[in-house]
């Protein structure tokens, strides 16, 4: 894995952990003592961070380092993060419309299964 690659999967694993926390970037960063313009540079790949701030970050989010540079692959990834954004989503909405929200996907699931 290329080092550009690197920083982008380890930026992409530190949004996924701080999404699946419902943390926002200002609250980890507060948490982690970083600026939070650096956690966004951060989860964007444009940076990579120092083995001291994955740390600060892990201790932050409450993970283990190995939690935060275990990478999936692109696909596993993609399912990942639309995982936690559905159920981000799926928060705001009253429970008995997240109920018809499901039946609508499951009804999905199975279209798209039978092809």
């Amino acid at each position: 894995m290329e080092r550009e690659e690197l920083t982008k999967q380890l930026g992409a694993n530190i949004r996924k952990l701080r999404l699946k926390k419902d943390i926002s970037q200002e609250a980890l960063s507060m948490s982690a003592g970083l600026h939070p313009a650096y956690i966004g540079r951060l989860e964007r790949g444009e940076k990579c961070p120092t083995i001291d701030t994955v740390y600060k970050i892990c201790d932050a989010l409450c993970v283990s380092v190995n939690e935060i540079l275990c990478f999936e692959s692109e696909s596993k990834n993609a399912d990942a993060q639309a995982r936690i954004r559905i159920e981000n989503a799926l928060k705001k909405i009253p429970g008995s419309q997240q109920i018809k929200v499901a039946e609508i996907i499951e009804s999905i699931a199975e279209i798209t299964n039978s092809k």
